[in-house]
């Protein structure tokens, strides 16, 4: 579709948490740095990966109606390109294959620290009050739960990203109160259906706005794009808002040629 003009796109998927996290607990920082569950998606900080709103709103514009679940599809020098699951996984390692049906996370065992004790008097926590407070006096907790904390920053801050005012759900700190529960979740799956729920919201957004929000781990879908079509980190109107080296997890790794084989096919094919 034609490229509608807005001044802003805004993202709540911020890596500023990350680099809150390694300044003061860094060793739980590299703790949870070194774990492959969320090493993929915190490479983005690592490589210091920029975030172009201008790349994301170019393609929201370009996005094709289809019925297929877990997919976007986009509509680009008269080719259909697919950004599915398969995608999505190859860039962040996410988990999206239900190994555990019942997983059971409302049994959590209890103990005397900061998310236990916020669970059971069913506080609330944000991100922000995370970022401004308990990242600062978290030195004084146990080990297990400064881990848990950054754990749930690299969570709620990119891989399930809202607006950092919103409380956190009590799901995903049950999760990070029973580490095996937390690597049989599958994350990659619910990460990638809010990244398509909010970049389709947000196609029906800019006909009637100039500015627009897109939740969820957003840098997967500029990577990708990135990836898939080369020529779009060179063209002048991007070049200054993609001139970042991209995060050596690329597409090309996984797939030499992302947008090429018999998987892809244009919507009416599907």
């Amino acid at each position: 579709g034609t490229e509608t003009q807005v001044e802003k796109v805004n993202n709540t998927c911020r890596t500023s948490i990350l680099k809150k996290a390694e300044k003061y607990v860094e060793a739980k920082y590299k703790e949870v740095l070194g774990d492959p569950l969320f090493s993929q998606v915190m490479d983005i900080y690592v490589h210091k990966l920029q975030y172009s709103g201008r790349v994301i709103h170019s393609f929201v514009c370009k996005q094709l109606l289809t019925a297929k679940r877990h997919e976007l599809w986009f509509h680009f020098a008269r080719r259909a390109l697919r950004f599915s699951m398969q995608e999505f996984h190859a860039i962040t390692g996410l988990k999206y294959k239900d190994d555990e049906p019942d997983l059971d996370i409302d049994n959590w065992r209890g103990d005397k620290g900061f998310s236990s004790k916020l669970l059971r008097r069913k506080g609330k926590i944000s991100l922000q009050q995370i970022r401004k407070v308990h990242l600062k006096s978290c030195n004084t907790w146990s080990h297990v739960d400064r881990l848990r904390m950054v754990y749930l920053c690299v969570i709620a801050g990119l891989v399930m990203a809202k607006d950092e005012k919103v409380c956190i759900p009590h799901k995903y700190i049950k999760l990070v109160m029973d580490f095996d529960n937390m690597r049989k979740y599958m994350w990659g799956l619910h990460s990638f259906d809010a990244l398509v729920t909010s970049i389709t919201e947000a196609r029906d957004k800019v006909k009637m706005q100039n500015s627009y929000v897109i939740d969820g781990f957003s840098y997967a879908l500029q990577i990708w794009l990135m990836e898939a079509i080369p020529d779009i980190g060179s063209s002048k109107e991007l070049v200054n808002s993609t001139a970042s080296t991209l995060p050596p997890f690329s597409l090309s790794k996984a797939n030499p040629h992302p947008l090429q084989g018999s998987n892809f096919h244009t919507p009416q094919e599907a």
